[in-house]
């Protein structure tokens, strides 16, 4: 299976770097196996009646994105802690 290839958006780049950086490295590892494998990662769940159709738990931060399985894209919307990641919408 092909790799997908991984944007990020403005504000999913600009809230990973507050964070502490051993935090964004373990975020980031997890991204790219979420791009080696997206139909298969565990901490995976499709959202309902939400903004953003994906979701994956890191740790205490929540990786919102959306998924092109045409074009083969993942599109990194938001990475937030856990407690502010459900109150986007």
């Amino acid at each position: 299976m092909a790799q997908y290839r991984v944007t990020f958006t403005d504000v999913a780049l600009k809230n990973l770097k507050r964070y502490p950086k051993n935090d964004q490295l373990l975020i980031l590892s997890h991204i790219e196996q979420l791009a080696a494998n997206p139909h298969h990662k565990s901490n995976v769940k499709h959202l309902v009646n939400f903004d953003v159709s994906y979701r994956m738990r890191v740790g205490k931060y929540r990786v919102l994105f959306e998924k092109y399985d045409p074009l083969k894209i993942i599109d990194i919307i938001d990475i937030l802690p856990r407690s502010k990641a459900y109150r986007r919408r």
